[in-house]
């Protein structure tokens, strides 16, 4: 078989960040990344298509998942940065844009959001996506582009500031953020979701508030003692380096009680969507 044609890395200024160019790989079910898991007698399960976040699929990736196979869905997983030839996750979460992270997942993400629509037993008009920090601005970006009747719901937790331009969602969508979440910020208040950059002028807020007066079904819920990546373990201060001459310092995980609260939340939004 012929080896894929994988993205390259380009230079992007002089402080160690690169962008991705060329050819990205393909969603394969067969890929050894790649997790299909249906529950046991349900073939009419619904089925969460799941996008990782900046790191690839971690172990907190791995707990986002397994909440919803214990509720009894089936799910997709994968990671896009394997597939496309990174094994050096580190690398990949510190030193590529965001926009380099989301071209490889979006390019996944969308075979697999066409596997969940065709193969295996579970119901394929019942679909729901699901992605955290980079991955989050990827399901945003599909529920605009690519959802069709038989995705029924979004959650996007804590999307990156960065990224892909939003358009309009009319898919029910929970956007879920650690109320304490300045994920590489500048100073305390930084918050993720009113930032913004010259290549993403529009803050997360300001388009949430643009689709709630377009009368779309789109919202925040915010969880006190939490920060970025929820599931990443016990509510922590971390310094993070980025390239090689930025850091930054802040939260992530959360406290007691938050993700126990957060799976009521997240489970109980799904399945009104789905009307289940």
């Amino acid at each position: 078989m012929e080896a894929p044609v994988l993205p390259t890395l380009r230079p992007v200024g002089n402080r160690g960040f690169y962008a991705l160019s060329g050819e990205f790989a393909e969603f394969n079910v067969d890929d050894p990344t790649v997790e299909v898991w249906t529950p046991e007698g349900r073939p009419d399960a619904p089925i969460v298509v799941y996008a990782h976040g900046g790191g690839g699929y971690q172990d907190d990736d791995r707990a986002r998942v397994e909440m919803f196979r214990r509720n009894g869905f089936a799910t997709i997983s994968f990671d896009s940065y394997l597939m496309n030839g990174f094994t050096d996750w580190e690398f990949v979460a510190r030193r590529i844009t965001n926009g380099g992270k989301q071209e490889m997942i979006w390019n996944v993400f969308r075979g697999a959001l066409d596997h969940a629509k065709s193969g295996g037993a579970w119901d394929h008009r019942a679909i729901v996506l699901y992605g955290g920090s980079n991955g989050g601005r990827v399901v945003l970006r599909a529920g605009a582009e690519l959802a069709d009747a038989a995705a029924k719901a979004i959650v996007a937790e804590a999307p990156a500031a960065s990224g892909y331009e939003l358009g309009h969602v009319t898919v029910p969508t929970l956007i879920p953020f650690g109320a304490l979440d300045t994920w590489a910020g500048r100073s305390d208040t930084d918050y993720v979701w009113r930032r913004t950059y010259p290549t993403s002028p529009v803050s997360l807020e300001a388009w949430v508030e643009g689709q709630q007066h377009a009368g779309h079904p789109v919202r925040f819920i915010f969880y006190e003692d939490a920060g970025h990546l929820l599931f990443a373990g016990p509510l922590r201060e971390v310094t993070v380096q980025r390239g090689e001459a930025v850091a930054f310092t802040s939260y992530e995980g959360a406290g007691p009680g938050v993700l126990e609260q957060y799976e009521r939340d997240v489970i109980g939004f799904v399945r009104e969507a789905l009307g289940r």
